[in-house]
């Protein structure tokens, strides 16, 4: 199976005109031209099957033969986490969290981040990349580091779920999920969050949980958690 394309549909057309980046792949480098067959996703639900209309190296035309729409699952994704220091590993949670399927990676500042930026445009590359690689058909939505305290704010899932370490009644995440919620669940480093920051996530309806014995790694802590959603909600 060739890995399709990124572009949007023009409006009120039935073209699209890739980028500069995506015609020199299509053209310069995978030698596509006039007439080849491809197929390309917009990261909205839509695959759609074209053909190359003006093989040109910065603004490759191409006309729509077919659409395929795939809508979102019924219920949504959203991890709030606070970035690994290592950035490869932020790399790598980006890429397994589309192809696992999250819908929304937002990166928290806590009193126990060690890293501060992160480069946004490089995941939103790496977004779209492990999107094509897999044949997702929505672009997972990244959000820039921010306070966790506003962070928290924005929040809009009801079911809501916070892995830690401290003691206190905690109930094993597979428990906890239920099937069917737009779920947000809140991941800090390896130094967990503070007590005053659980206790602030808790004010604002996390449920706390366990992950189970084993001390995770940060993203590891974020795909177990995807695979936990996923099996609850049979995806």
């Amino acid at each position: 199976m060739k890995v399709p394309f990124y572009g949007m549909k023009l409006s009120d057309t039935n073209q699209i005109i890739l980028s500069e980046v995506e015609s020199r792949h299509c053209v310069k480098v995978l030698r596509y031209k006039l007439g080849d067959e491809i197929q390309v996703l917009d990261g909205r639900g839509n695959l759609y099957d074209c053909t190359i209309f003006d093989d040109n190296l910065q603004q490759c035309t191409l006309n729509i033969t077919h659409v395929d729409f795939k809508d979102r699952n019924d219920c949504s994704l959203h991890i709030v986490i606070s970035p690994p220091k290592n950035p490869d590993r932020i790399d790598w949670l980006i890429e397994k969290s589309v192809e696992m399927g999250a819908s929304r990676v937002s990166f928290a500042l806590s009193e126990r981040s060690i890293r501060s930026k992160i480069k946004l445009e490089r995941l939103e590359r790496i977004s779209i990349a492990a999107m094509k690689q897999s044949y997702s058909r929505y672009k997972l939505r990244i959000d820039d580091i921010a306070p966790l305290s506003d962070v928290l704010g924005r929040i809009g899932a009801g079911q809501r779920l916070i892995p830690h370490l401290e003691e206190g009644e905690r109930i094993l995440i597979h428990e906890a999920l239920k099937s069917k919620k737009d779920t947000c669940i809140l991941i800090g480093h390896e130094g967990d969050f503070t007590p005053k920051e659980i206790k602030s996530a808790i004010d604002n309806n996390f449920k706390p949980v366990s992950l189970g014995d084993r001390r995770l790694r940060t993203e590891t802590a974020a795909i177990m958690v995807i695979g936990a959603f996923n099996y609850v909600n049979g995806y």
